[in-house]
């Protein structure tokens, strides 16, 4: 627990991973090359008279806003559309279940099939999609949308579902399908390419003039100064570029895995079903049998 606990603080405390430390020891070597090899030749003090460093930090900060605003926009989105699908398949569980007299093996597989679509979509937005149910279709979190469709269309043609409960259900499945195209727009639309080019540009411009202005100001301080600049410049930009998909792994991306574990706790306990816990091979058997079924 402990070690996972101080792995979770190196990974907010240094976004980017190795590259993060790479580029940061990088710039601060640069900065202390500087130091070693500045003879006060370089017209520092007519650039500080200006405030080009003034004019440059505040160019950089405002690219970094926009950047990091529009990043944790996307994570912000993706969060409240994962939000709404545990909402969606909780009422879907609960009204089923009593609007329609289910048997205990009918509960099972309608459970297993709600469960197996939040599953289905994390792996699809991870680019690991499940094997397809058959060989006509590639989009695996459609095709369990479409079983959706067909349990509750077979429980209208019984009889067991009103016409008012078959409108209560259909708003609830319609909105599998919403959810699932919102995060495809999120994930197939990433922030122009311009800005991220020309705020890394900035940085680098940013980054080798530095030091020369510092360096007749403050002198042997002026890696130390680099080295904070660099950090909090370089763990937003890293950070930005995490949180841009948040569909990933990676720690500050969203929590899905534990999403999908909430999803399926709670299903389990409206259904009263439980099984194991649920992995790529044992969501793609119980697709498998339940085209087969």
């Amino acid at each position: 627990m402990a070690k996972a606990e101080s792995r979770k603080f190196w990974a907010y405390f240094a976004p980017g991973g190795s590259w993060f430390w790479i580029l940061n020891f990088a710039i601060v070597a640069y900065s202390v090359a500087v130091q070693w090899f500045d003879d006060h030749g370089f017209p520092a003090k007519k650039f500080i008279e200006a405030d080009a460093a003034l004019y440059t930090s505040a160019i950089i900060g405002i690219l970094l806003v926009f950047r990091t605003n529009s990043a944790y926009d996307r994570w912000w989105e993706a969060r409240k559309l994962w939000g709404s699908l545990v909402n969606d398949l909780r009422n879907l569980s609960i009204k089923s279940r009593e609007y329609v007299d289910l048997t205990e093996l009918e509960m099972k597989r309608y459970g297993e099939l709600l469960a197996a679509f939040a599953l289905s979509l994390r792996e699809h937005l991870r680019g690991k999609p499940l094997p397809p149910p058959s060989n006509s279709r590639t989009h695996v979190p459609l095709a369990i949308a479409q079983m959706v469709y067909r349990h509750l269309h077979q429980w209208k043609r019984d009889g067991r579902l009103s016409d008012i409960e078959m409108i209560q259900l259909d708003r609830h499945a319609r909105s599998l399908m919403d959810v699932c195209g919102a995060c495809e727009r999120i994930k197939k639309s990433p922030i122009a390419g311009s800005y991220t080019l020309i705020l890394r540009i900035g940085m680098g411009m940013y980054f080798i003039v530095l030091p020369w202005l510092l360096v007749p100001t403050i002198d042997n301080y002026t890696f130390l100064m680099v080295m904070i600049s660099a950090y909090y410049v370089t763990a937003l930009e890293f950070l930005a570029e995490e949180v841009e998909e948040p569909f990933g792994t990676q720690a500050n991306d969203l929590p899905i895995d534990s999403i999908c574990e909430t999803i399926e706790d709670s299903i389990a306990d409206v259904l009263h079903f439980r099984r194991d816990k649920a992995d790529a091979k044992s969501l793609e058997t119980f697709i498998i049998n339940e085209i087969k079924g």
